[in-house]
């Protein structure tokens, strides 16, 4: 939360498992206005809609991208409904059947994490692609090799067919799994959200004006961990340490 006396915002640090993250605005912004102007804003053409549906795509690509760097993630699955069980063109019917099996396997399994996102494919057929931490379920090992990986099956998931595959360390890599599928389209066809994910997922701790209120550590903001530049913005990553 930002603190109701910061009238200014000037920069914000995150800090996550191993590294930190902050974004230095180049004039600083108002945050009691931007929160009041995004309440009242209303949308006047189909322009706006566009730059609106954007700003909400790369916003929830930023929250995977944070949560994926505070949990452990070990497996990415993708769900196939069989349409002799389930209608995968029904998006209630889907999203119901997904949030119940994940919920059943939360129940069961206590360090079980997860970020799932659907996916509408050409033909309409519903699909979901998912992280995993901490699942404990069985996997059922196949002979199937895709992208140099492994293909198991889940077997607890009795709707239709599993892919799960486990993950590298490449924390980028990891992120890019989800995220392709978070996009504009699904929004507008689906009118649902983009992700979910259990509410046992670690958030990185935010922290604002930092760097503003402590000048000496503008030296960790060198070119060599400079990762955006933008007209309003800049973005630099380095290790958890550097501050140590």
């Amino acid at each position: 939360m930002i603190d109701i006396n910061e009238s200014r915002v000037f920069d914000i640090t995150k800090e996550y498992t191993n590294m930190y993250r902050v974004t230095s605005y180049k004039y600083g912004f108002d945050p009691n206005k931007t929160k009041n102007k995004s309440k009242s804003l209303k949308l006047k053409s189909e322009a706006d809609k566009e730059d609106s549906l954007q700003v909400s795509v790369r916003r929830t690509r930023r929250t995977i991208s944070d949560y994926v760097r505070c949990n452990t993630f070990d497996l990415f699955v993708t769900f196939t409904f069989d349409p002799k069980k389930v209608d995968r063109y029904d998006l209630l019917g889907t999203y119901l059947k997904m949030q119940g099996w994940l919920h059943r396997q939360q129940r069961k399994y206590d360090n079980f994490k997860y970020i799932i996102v659907p996916e509408r494919h050409k033909d309409g057929a519903i699909h979901f692609h998912a992280l995993f931490g901490g699942y404990e379920g069985i996997l059922k090992k196949t002979r199937v090799i895709q992208n140099n990986r492994r293909v198991y099956n889940i077997n607890a998931f009795k709707f239709g067919f599993t892919n799960a595959q486990y993950l590298d360390e490449d924390i980028d890599k990891t992120t890019a799994y989800v995220c392709k599928y978070i996009t504009k389209d699904m929004e507008l066809i689906s009118n649902c959200r983009r992700y979910w994910s259990s509410k046992n997922l670690v958030k990185p701790v935010k922290s604002y004006n930092f760097i503003f209120r402590n000048p000496d550590f503008d030296k960790y903001l060198s070119p060599e961990h400079l990762v955006v530049d933008s007209e309003y913005n800049q973005i630099y990553e380095f290790p958890k340490p550097t501050f140590d």
